[in-house]
Formats: structure tokens, C-alpha cells, sequence
């Protein structure tokens, strides 16, 4: 083996820096997809366990050969965090190796059960600058041959310490007869099915925790039911009074944008870090995939739940921004649907399954507080016996839907599944006759939850080109 010379030497001053680094790193990485480590381990070899290995390995190129000089082992709870975990590294580093030694065993020396991930750098893609700029880490990766990142779960770790103690480096195993060898190997392979078994279990236990089948707290959206009146545009003068707000009232309201957003973050969570522009542009972003324009509209729906409850059900390891604190109590308000509005905003390759991971946190443990959502029409072309009269959300849709067909015809509004000229609408939809005009009717569908009914109000308005129609939801302007 090569001997090492001084320039060798100096580089063991560092390395242990490295591994602090990429031990951070990693618990960073799996925050981001709210996965819990039992333990995150890093270590860098000693240069005595570094001489010894290449002696006995017979290296030609010791600092390229030897990939584990720095190495960390992720402990997980189940194999789903397992698996997600592996996901993670792989899309975030570069791969030279990735298999599982146990996969090479015979059944006779079965059990161990450990992801074995050699990584090389950080891919090119999609960087977020973790590393530290020249530190210990980034040389590490410029100077050596590779990292070891170990991932199994506690289960596994439990068999594999054992079995490293008493047989792999066991100085008794190797003393006593081969029949004792051959029992003490049945026993560890008997150990591995158990092991095998207890993590089927945790995996079971985590699926229940992420699907209750009994909601713990929470309410279904607005679902309306059918309505006796046909004549739609029909309200009292006490409807209309209790209804009626100040037309301009929604130029008061402050939209949301990269300052007002800072602030009212700083507002809601004091106590965790402030985030750069860019992440606050990317909460923008988020905000705005949900339908919400104004600070008083956000502040409106988180109102829905609360914050202190998400935090709880979403803790963390490390401290996170801002931005992560509304992406949570965002997914916490909206569900499923976030999930589908926001997937592909950002520059995270797997924003989606991550949102998914997180959502397991949530679904269905969150409470949810009932609040009263009415909505007004304002405009030119907005019937003066509807203007400012206070309404539910499915009603709003038929109301536009109305005045929408008397300008255009009734052809011009209808929507597949939720609008017809004809009385063809599945009976899920419980369906109402609007009545025109004309004399002529449409059917528009009235069993219609909030988010539903608010996306056939954007679809309505945005098609409604040259009409002067205005929608204001809780005293704020939202749409157009």
C-alpha cells in the first residue's frame, strides 16, 4: 500500500468537519420532506482505521478506493421512511453505487437488510447551494472517491448490531465448534424473520396513522341543498341590507405581493426564520394557486384552523422558515386540493410526494373551525335585485350562470358535468332549473362543495369577456 505523506496527514484535520456537514445536510433534506430520523450518525474514518483497511484491501488508489473515509447512517422509524429516504438521496446526489448487501447473502446468512448509497457530489440540477461554500464537505467530495450514506430502519439496525457484535466481529463465534456456528446462524436467521416481520408491523401502524378511518375533528366544505325558488334573483330587503356593502370596499384590501406577504408572516410566525425574497416570491406563488389575492383572504382561511395544532402534528428536527410554516398550515386549510394546485411550483423535483409525505401528518387530525363564506356580485351587468345581496357560493353560480346565458345564450355558459340546457345532469349534481328570461331554463348544478363552486366562478367570469361582473367573497374582491 502506498504509504501517506504529509499532505495526507493535514487532510484528517477536516474531515471530521465534513462529516458534521453532510450529517446536517441530510437532516435538512429529510425536514423538507417532513420524514423523522430515529438518528442521523456521521463519522469520518481515523487515519489508523484508514492504513488499515487499504493494508487489507490492497488498494492502488487508497483516497479514490476507500468511499466510506466519511460516512453517515440514517435510522429510520418504518421502511416507507426508509424508502422516501433513499428517494431523497438519490435525486439530490450524484450515485456511483446503490444496492443492499443482504440482497447478496444466501438465505442461511439472511437478515441484513441496509441501503448502501456510495454518492460522489451534488447533482447539477436543481442545487439549492447546501453546501458550504469551500467547506469541509465540497473538498471532501473534489478530493476523495466518494461518501457512504447508510439508510435502514430501527428494526433492521437492532438485528444488524447484534449480529456485527456477536458474529461478523464475534471473537467467541469464531472459537466455538461449527455445529454451535451452524445453531448460532439458524437462531440469526430466525432473529431476521422476526425482524422482518416487526417492520411489516410498523409499516401497518403508519398506514393507519396516515388514513384514519374516523376523521378526529372536521367539516365537510359548503354542500348545499336543493333549493324550493327557481326565480333565483329574488331577495328581501332585509336579505339585501344584511348583504349590501360599500362597492369599492375591495380596493381596500391589500394584495398580496412579496412585502405584504413578509409582513404578515412576520405577523403569524414570530419565532421561526425569516427567509430569503426568493422564498417569499415562491409563498406567492403558493398563495395565489389557491385562489387567494388579498392578505385579509389568507388571513381569512387560515383562520380555519390551528396554527399551533399544525405545528405539533408537523414538528421538526431543525428550525424552518417561514415559508414552510404556511406551506404546512396551506396543505393543513386546503388538502388534496393544495397538493394538486401547488405540485409543480418551485424548483423541487418531487414537490408532490413530499406534499404527500407531509399530508400523512395531517390528514384528518387537523380541526377545522365551521366559518361563514357569502359572496356578493357587483357590475354593470349585474341585475340591480342581486347586486350586494349576500349569498352562498353555489347560489352565486347559478346567479352567474343566469346572467351569463340572458347576455350571451344559454349555449355560451354550459359546462361539461355542471351546466346543461338540458335536464341531463347526473342526479349527484342535484341539478336546479334556472329559469331565463327568455322563458327558456338551464340546469346548473347545485351539490357543489366551496372549492368546486369557487372554480366554476373563475371559469364563469374569465369566459365572460366584455361583461362588466364583479365577485366579492366576505367583504374582499375575488374575481376577476
Amino acid at each position: 500500500m502506498p504509504a501517506l505523506d504529509i499532505t495526507d496527514y493535514v487532510d484528517w484535520d477536516w474531515l471530521p468537519g465534513a462529516a458534521d456537514e453532510i450529517k446536517v445536510y441530510l437532516t435538512r433534506l429529510l425536514t423538507e420532506g417532513s420524514i423523522v430520523a430515529h438518528a442521523v450518525d456521521s463519522r469520518s474514518k481515523s487515519i489508523a482505521s484508514f492504513q488499515e483497511k487499504c493494508a487489507r484491501k490492497g488498494y492502488d488508489n487508497p483516497r479514490l478506493e476507500v468511499t466510506d473515509t466519511v460516512a453517515v447512517r440514517l435510522i429510520m422509524y418504518s421502511v416507507t421512511d426508509k424508502d422516501r429516504a433513499v428517494e431523497l438521496v438519490r435525486e439530490r446526489f450524484d450515485v456511483a453505487e446503490d444496492f443492499n448487501p443482504g440482497d447478496l447473502k444466501d438465505s442461511e446468512r439472511r437478515g441484513y437488510d441496509c441501503a448502501h448509497l456510495i454518492v460522489t457530489g451534488e447533482k447539477g440540477t436543481g442545487s439549492r447551494d447546501w453546501m458550504v461554500a469551500g467547506g469541509s464537505l465540497s473538498k471532501y467530495f473534489d478530493r476523495f472517491g466518494g461518501l457512504e450514506i447508510q439508510i435502514r430502519t430501527v428494526a433492521s439496525h437492532a438485528w444488524a448490531e447484534f449480529e456485527h457484535s456477536r458474529r461478523y466481529k464475534g471473537t467467541l463465534y469464531e472459537k466455538i465448534s461449527e455445529h454451535d456456528r451452524r445453531t448460532i446462524d439458524q437462531l440469526f436467521g430466525a432473529a431476521a424473520d422476526a425482524r422482518s416481520a416487526l417492520d411489516e408491523t410498523f409499516t401497518a401502524i403508519e398506514r393507519v396513522l396516515a388514513n384514519p378511518t374516523r376523521p378526529l375533528a372536521s367539516y365537510d366544505e359548503e354542500d348545499e341543498g336543493e333549493e324550493d325558488s327557481v326565480a333565483l334573483s329574488t331577495a328581501t330587503d332585509e336579505d339585501a341590507g344584511a348583504g349590501t356593502v360599500d362597492d369599492d370596499s375591495a380596493s381596500r384590501a391589500v394584495p398580496v405581493d412579496v412585502p405584504s406577504l413578509r409582513e404578515f408572516l412576520a405577523r403569524r410566525f414570530p419565532d421561526d426564520g425569516r427567509g430569503s425574497d426568493k422564498g417569499v416570491e415562491f409563498a406567492c406563488e403558493l398563495v395565489g394557486a389557491c385562489g387567494i389575492r388579498t392578505i385579509q383572504s389568507l388571513g381569512f382561511e387560515l383562520g380555519a384552523i390551528d396554527g399551533a395544532e399544525v405545528r405539533e402534528l408537523m414538528s421538526t428536527t431543525i428550525d424552518v422558515t417561514r415559508v414552510r410554516r404556511l406551506d404546512d398550515e396551506l396543505l393543513a386549510v386546503f388538502g388534496e386540493d393544495y397538493i394538486n394546485w401547488t405540485a409543480s411550483i418551485g424548483s423541487v423535483g418531487r414537490r408532490e410526494d413530499q406534499l404527500r409525505w407531509r399530508f400523512d401528518r395531517l390528514r384528518d387530525k387537523v380541526t377545522l373551525r365551521r366559518r361563514t363564506v357569502t359572496y356578493q356580485l357587483f357590475g354593470a351587468d349585474c341585475p340591480s335585485d342581486v347586486v350586494a345581496v349576500k349569498m352562498p357560493a353555489a347560489r352565486v353560480v347559478r346567479e352567474l350562470a343566469k346572467i351569463i346565458a340572458d347576455r350571451r345564450g344559454p349555449e355560451s355558459v354550459v359546462l361539461d358535468g355542471d351546466v346543461s340546457v338540458d335536464d341531463d345532469l347526473t342526479p349527484s349534481t342535484r341539478a336546479l332549473p334556472v329559469r331565463l328570461d327568455d322563458g327558456s331554463q338551464i340546469w346548473v348544478a347545485t351539490n357543489l362543495k366551496r372549492s368546486a363552486s369557487e372554480r366554476l366562478m373563475r371559469t364563469m367570469v374569465d369566459t365572460s369577456e366584455g361583461l362588466d361582473l364583479r365577485v366579492v367573497r366576505n367583504g374582499e374582491l375575488f374575481l376577476p
